[in-house]
């Protein structure tokens, strides 16, 4: 027999009872509004009486949502069907009505809140559908990582709120974790960390491929404390799952201390729905990232080769027309390396080139952009500097040659120089085929002249 959990006065009670009947027992309610054994259930129903009332509706609602609850009087009129409307009843049953009356409203009621339910759900399920339809295609348009994983970052957010939460990618060669993406009050904090594998709960999740949901991180004990220790942040909870792609994990989604309660399952189904499909997404565009990386890079001295030089001095160039700004190109070629090359072989030549990138790398600023141009020819540009700021910097690459003792890791001590050219925009040239015709011809007047040296065009 079907219960209907009942809080109300002894006399009401009793006269409910009376009429109840058939598939009905009542089971007195406790206080509190807790419902026990809800799921034999179908209704609850409270006494329009005391001020406790809208309490007594709230807590119900909390701790049996899918239980319609009704409002119970001995004799009903109008001020209390209203009242029981104005409290947010789902229905009113007045006990002094015929047996089946009550018993349809009750199966009314229970029908009701199941629809109510279902719609519910229904409306959340093509809600995330949506999202989820919108991270997919977004994220297979998109050929940037970053923003792949700041669009998959922000859904997350909006459907599992946070106080943190962050990705994190697989460096298989070193067999860590970095941070790709941090975000909340600690998120830049931890942004240079590296997290080793089986280390923490990411670590865990990276390592054995399977998500984790841990609320209560203190006494968990794959917990790792030293993040916290670091930052002063408290982790109290954490849902992470990892990133699998064609059959392997690239990476974790870590979400930490989620606002309003304690993770679930439901929020970890959601994570599970929004990463799934964005992993492969997400490892495409790192593919394509490092393909496009290899076009514009020079095998050797992984700085940038000529076509990216061409295409970015034609960019910088239009930037430096609309702002008014200086631009200097210095074009250098090394003295000596073929003796080098005949000396020691092709392989030391390859070293020397590789150390003569790190040189230029470590002389000029981040701003400035190296590429080698071919050959021992290698070219450096200087936005936003005119002709006395290049000549300084210049100086600094050549005295930086001329100082450095060449392939001791290989035992040997070869020394060179290079010789110098500086051009600029737009005073020596306005395109940037102009500019590297400017410089390189300034840059053979040294070489005819003495070498190890600079020459501005004219």
């Amino acid at each position: 027999m079907e219960k209907v959990a009942v809080l109300a006065g002894p006399a009401l009670s009793r006269a409910l009872a009376r009429v109840i009947g058939g598939r009905f027992t009542l089971e007195p309610l406790a206080l509190d509004g807790s419902c026990p054994r809800r799921q034999r259930h179908v209704a609850a129903l409270v006494a329009l009486s005391g001020a406790r009332v809208a309490d007594v509706l709230r807590t119900l609602r909390k701790s049996c949502p899918r239980l319609p609850v009704g409002s119970l009087t001995n004799h009903t009129d109008a001020a209390a069907l209203a009242r029981s409307l104005r409290c947010g009843f789902d229905f009113h049953v007045d006990a002094a009505a015929p047996r089946g009356t009550i018993a349809a409203q009750i199966i009314t009621a229970r029908r009701l809140v199941r629809h109510r339910d279902l719609k519910r759900r229904l409306k959340d399920t093509a809600k995330r559908l949506e999202i989820l339809t919108n991270i997919v295609k977004t994220a297979n348009e998109e050929l940037e990582p970053r923003r792949v994983i700041e669009l998959i970052m922000a859904k997350i957010q909006q459907l599992i709120p946070s106080e943190a939460w962050s990705m994190l990618m697989v460096d298989e060669e070193r067999q860590e974790l970095t941070f790709e993406l941090a975000l909340g009050e600690k998120g830049k904090d931890v942004a240079s960390f590296r997290v080793k594998m089986g280390e923490g709960i990411a670590g865990w999740v990276a390592q054995t491929g399977r998500p984790a949901i841990v609320n209560d991180a203190a006494h968990d004990p794959r917990f790792a404390r030293r993040f916290d220790t670091q930052t002063h942040f408290h982790t109290r909870s954490i849902l992470c799952a990892p990133l699998t792609s064609r059959g392997r994990t690239i990476g974790v989604v870590q979400v930490i201390n989620r606002v309003g309660g304690k993770f679930t399952r439901d929020d970890l189904k959601i994570l599970l729905t929004l990463v799934e499909p964005c992993a492969i997404a997400i490892e495409n565009a790192m593919l394509f990232q490092r393909a496009e990386q290899l076009t514009i890079t020079d095998d050797l001295t992984k700085l940038f080769n000529s076509r990216y030089l061409n295409l970015y001095l034609t960019r910088e160039i239009k930037r430096s027309k609309r702002h008014a700004a200086a631009l200097a190109v210095i074009f250098l070629d090394l003295d000596g390396f073929k003796s080098i090359n005949d000396q020691y072989g092709h392989l030391a030549g390859s070293r020397t080139l590789t150390e003569v990138g790190t040189i230029l790398s470590r002389s000029v600023r981040e701003t400035d952009t190296i590429a080698r141009y071919g050959g021992d020819e290698f070219v450096v540009v200087l936005p936003e500097t005119p002709a006395a700021g290049a000549l300084v910097i210049a100086e600094r690459i050549r005295k930086a040659i001329e100082d450095y003792t060449f392939l001791e890791a290989q035992g040997l001590a070869a020394r060179i120089s290079a010789s110098f050219g500086i051009a600029c925009y737009p005073d020596h040239a306005l395109t940037p085929e102009g500019l590297i015709q400017k410089s390189d011809q300034a840059m053979y007047r040294v070489k005819e002249r003495s070498k190890n040296g600079l020459e501005l065009a004219f």
